[in-house]
């Protein structure tokens, strides 16, 4: 048997480490694009997530602005008018007159439960608020749209006003 040359050895390991060089860099290119590209799928799903609990709690503040722009700043049960009134009823069964059920329900809404108002200036600057933050939000656009038709109902000129603000957008 021959013993290998060592010139010829140095020709053969001078392309095969390079090609072994290059072939580990190619992966490790590759392991790094694939990490590249999990993390920005990643923090797509954390942005499109975070996005959403904002709209949502910004979509709750919009909803609890509409009390407001409604001129009712909340509502208290009072368990007095509810005892007197169920009273009334078992004692006085003409109180009723034989409702239906969901007309019972009502009355004793109507009757028991108290809206707090709220004043004019609070009122109008929710109606106002309503118009900015449609203008501001696109997901806020069309219900600021339905609430301010809604409003136009009993209150017909802030309503314009900010329906008119609302649609410079």
């Amino acid at each position: 048997m021959q013993t290998p040359d060592p010139n010829s050895i140095r020709e053969w390991l001078v392309p095969v480490s390079t090609a072994v060089t290059l072939l580990s860099t190619a992966i490790a290119a590759w392991v790094a694009v694939l990490n590249y590209r999990l993390k920005v799928k990643a923090e797509h799903r954390l942005r499109e997530s975070t996005q959403a609990e904002v709209d949502t709690k910004l979509s709750k503040a919009f909803s609890d602005l509409m009390w407001i722009a409604h001129a009712r700043s909340g509502s208290h049960a009072s368990e007095k008018l509810i005892e007197g009134a169920l009273n009334a009823h078992f004692v006085n069964a003409d109180y009723f007159r034989n409702p239906r059920a969901d007309q019972k329900k009502q009355l004793l809404e109507e009757a028991c439960i108290l809206n707090l108002p709220v004043g004019v200036a609070s009122q109008n600057a929710a109606i106002m608020s309503i118009a900015v933050l449609g203008r501001r939000y696109e997901i806020l656009r069309e219900p600021a749209q339905a609430a301010l038709k809604s409003i136009s109902e009993f209150k017909p000129n802030e309503a314009r006003a900010a329906i008119d603000l609302l649609e410079k957008s």
